[in-house]
């Protein structure tokens, strides 16, 4: 089987899907047909800007449909697109700038400010808009680069991820099955389109499958329930905290509508799952994948009353690869059902490093094996548990700990909305354990009172040492918890505990 291309599938979208809608915006509605006529158009514009093939093109702007244009666009002129948040401050926009070293920088009215002392040539979304092109796409390689993705840099500077084209046509072909999708859907992107999710699994899916994408600027919890009545979506994605966000939304704010199936990663624990399934009428769905390789995990027949697992490695659709699964250990070897490793993934779409990074490639890729950086193991029945970051692990007594166990028994606390742990220099241990916490509204418990519940629920060395009372968390763009930034507020203003 010969993988489509991104533009390939743009064009096959048109010819199938014809006056189907595709994509639905402020600016209105589009059908496939006029979406293939208006990235060629893009693509016109800019190769009379001076774009060839090859080169790189900096895309900075909120979710719109031009937006979706422009980053078709690049592509279907051959070039290789990296979307950015449009929020980035003008020095961080420097450093990408730096690293990528685009030919061009594309942003919108709102990033126009941030991008001028780029000094690169800019061109305004609004520039490009030439109505219905004819201009065919050149035939790149399908498993060379079709756009970079920089990762959100938690714990470093962003690394740029480098996406093949068949990571996302065969993505796009495979999400609908790996979360129980029918031929007929309307899906949601809340996400941001610099984001791997919306790109891989939102438009790619719609692309593959003729579903009409609806385009949002940005995720509200306060008024998701509405919105999803009034846009008539049947299917969106949420990452990182947003499901948290939507379940302390007061009941009322719920609406009855068309959406049936959320697809969350992280997927809340059973007992929680069921509850917001209950309260919001719908599936919720979960899974997990990454940048660097969108064939992840899904949900199997047996893992989803599983605390902490994310399912089986993930297969394409087309069966044209195995995506194959290793567990290695600290040693090196394979790890047997319930003991704890890396996890290692390879398959032919997965990506073939990082930009302008060949040392940190060199390493995440050594073997031939994707190195996530993920610790977790398989139990008896094949299903894999997600049990946090290697270099979130901590270290304490000897002995490792999970930050993601720590949590969860935090929040089944009545009072808890939110909890992040994080480990800290010790005055006699390798580390000391420390939680974050943010209560529901008009909650109260002291830190004494829930320690003394997580000892219920925990072994004593992973109960927390010290436990801090927030408003909120601090977050990635991406909705993840900044793990980083609570541990430097943390150790600004604290000696570090002792142990007890």
């Amino acid at each position: 089987m010969s993988y489509l291309t991104v533009p390939e599938a743009v064009l096959a979208a048109a010819e199938r899907f014809g006056n189907r809608p595709a994509l639905l915006s402020e600016a209105g509605t589009e059908s496939f047909s006029e979406l293939a006529g208006r990235v060629a158009g893009v693509a016109e514009a800019l190769r009379d800007a001076g774009l060839v093939a090859g080169e790189r093109v900096l895309l900075v702007a909120e979710n719109s449909a031009a937006t979706v244009h422009a980053w078709l666009g690049a592509m279907h002129a051959g070039a290789v697109p990296a979307a950015v948040n449009p929020g980035l401050t003008e020095v961080e926009l420097g450093h990408l700038a730096a690293d990528l070293q685009p030919r061009l920088v594309i942003h919108d009215s709102g990033s126009a400010g941030s991008t001028a002392r780029l000094d690169l040539p800019a061109q305004a979304l609004e520039g490009l808009d030439r109505g219905i092109g004819k201009v065919q796409p050149r035939r790149p390689d399908p498993v060379s680069a079709a756009a970079v993705v920089y990762t959100s840099g938690t714990t470093s500077r962003p690394k740029g991820v480098m996406v093949r084209h068949a990571a996302y046509t065969e993505s796009g072909r495979s999400f609908p099955g790996w979360i129980g999708l029918g031929p007929k859907e309307r899906l949601w992107a809340c996400l941001p389109l610099f984001h791997i999710n919306a790109q891989a699994y939102s438009l790619m899916s719609a692309l593959m499958h003729g579903y009409g994408l609806v385009i949002s600027q940005r995720f509200h919890a306060s008024t998701f329930w509405e919105e999803a009545r009034g846009l008539e979506v049947t299917a969106v994605n949420v990452i990182g905290a947003m499901l948290t966000f939507l379940a302390r939304q007061p009941e009322e704010t719920w609406r009855v509508s068309p959406l049936r199936t959320i697809y969350a990663a992280p997927a809340p624990a059973p007992d929680g799952r069921r509850a917001l399934e209950g309260r919001f009428r719908v599936r919720i769905t979960g899974g997990y994948g990454m940048s660097e390789n969108t064939f992840g995990c899904a949900e199997s027949p047996t893992s989803r009353d599983k605390a902490g697992s994310i399912g089986r490695p993930r297969q394409p659709a087309s069966g044209a690869f195995r995506n194959e699964l290793r567990i290695v250990t600290e040693s090196g070897a394979e790890a047997a059902p319930g003991e704890p490793g890396e996890l290692r993934f390879r398959n032919p779409v997965m990506t073939p490093g990082y930009w302008n990074a060949e040392d940190v490639t060199a390493q995440t890729l050594a073997g031939g094996w994707l190195h996530t950086g993920d610790a977790g193991y398989r139990d008896s029945d094949g299903d894999v548990f997600l049990v946090g970051r290697l270099k979130e692990m901590i270290r304490r007594r000897g002995e490792n700990i999970s930050p993601a166990e720590i949590e969860e028994a935090l929040l089944s606390h009545p009072a808890v909305a939110a909890a992040a742990v994080f480990g800290v220099p010790s005055e006699v241990t390798e580390e000391e354990v420390v939680a974050a916490v943010v209560l529901l509204p008009d909650a109260s418990v002291d830190q004494d009172e829930l320690r003394a519940f997580a000892r219920h629920r925990l072994a004593a060395f992973k109960v927390p040492n010290a436990i801090v009372f927030k408003d909120s968390l601090p977050m990635t763009a991406t909705m993840r918890v900044a793990r980083d930034a609570l541990r430097a507020e943390y150790l600004r203003s604290h000696s570090p505990p002792t142990a007890p």
